[in-house]
């Protein structure tokens, strides 16, 4: 029977625990990692068959409270219980096409506001939909790329100053990490997307760590942390960065910060004292 992603992503979810996770014993040796399924379906108050055919396909969509259950048997965040439930076909909540879309004026300017700080828009696959001098500094002028790169995607795992470092695709907490799954949570209602799925096939060749974390199936939305980079023109390798989430579903304002005093925080200023403009 085909893998469907409902049953994918339960156990994808089950194997990151372990039995001291949910205060279980061990109970000798096991052939894989992660709960075994009985013990998924106890505490999440449903048969092992009836677990079982939701992991295998085999079961029809499920009722609110039975998922809720397994979010709760497998310790799922809020933004994983929402995607559990979306998977499963509870919800279908419409979502615009909004990345084609001029952006706001406000966000523009917003952008070219901060002096000393890379910032950029980007959108649901994270192309890049427009950046301040500092950021084009920082991503080795997008607008020169051919459009496949100018994404944070590209950046991260397949441009040299930010694919390099092993801390950016850390499967935990990282940039990577956030990026993938943010990418699933917001395209689930889409599973025939011919253009996701080529995105992803694409990434997923380009770079294992791409294809490792995919297989993972987090689904959230991205959060402040780090990126590492490795830029000729800068003394740093860490960026602290922050989200800031648009009105338009997808879109998200990053915005990095390099340590004060720093070369890199002065390239950045210098970027941006020698043209304001953002560009798209």
């Amino acid at each position: 029977m085909s893998e469907t992603p409902l049953g994918a992503f339960l156990r994808a979810r089950r194997a990151r625990l372990v039995p001291s996770d949910v205060g279980l014993a061990a109970g000798g040796r096991r052939r894989t990692p992660g709960l075994r399924r009985e013990e998924v379906a106890a505490r999440a108050g449903i048969s092992p068959d009836y677990y079982a055919r939701l992991e295998q396909g085999r079961q029809r969509v499920p009722t609110g409270p039975v998922l809720d259950g397994i979010a709760d048997a497998l310790h799922l965040a809020d933004a994983e219980r929402a995607y559990l439930h979306r998977l499963a076909g509870r919800r279908h909540p419409r979502t615009p096409a909004a990345a084609r879309e001029a952006l706001p004026a406000s966000t523009l300017a917003l952008l070219d506001t901060l002096d000393a700080a890379p910032a950029f828009v980007t959108g649901p696959t994270f192309d890049l939909l427009a950046w301040n001098r500092p950021a084009a500094l920082l991503m080795a002028e997008p607008a020169r790329r051919p459009p496949h790169e100018r994404n944070l995607l590209w950046q991260v795992f397949c441009c040299p100053h930010g694919s390099r470092s092993a801390d950016n695709h850390a499967p935990e907490r990282s940039i990577g990490a956030d990026l993938v799954a943010s990418l699933r949570a917001h395209h689930v209602d889409r599973p025939a997307d011919r253009a996701l799925a080529e995105l992803v096939g694409r990434f997923s060749a380009a770079s294992p760590a791409f294809a490792a974390l995919w297989s993972q199936h987090r689904a959230g939305p991205p959060g402040p942390g780090r990126l590492h980079v490795r830029h000729p023109a800068l003394d740093t390798e860490v960026l602290e960065y922050t989200v800031l989430a648009l009105p338009e579903p997808g879109r998200y304002v990053f915005a990095c910060l390099a340590p004060p005093g720093s070369r890199a925080r002065e390239a950045f200023a210098a970027a941006h004292r020698h043209s304001g403009a953002v560009s798209r």
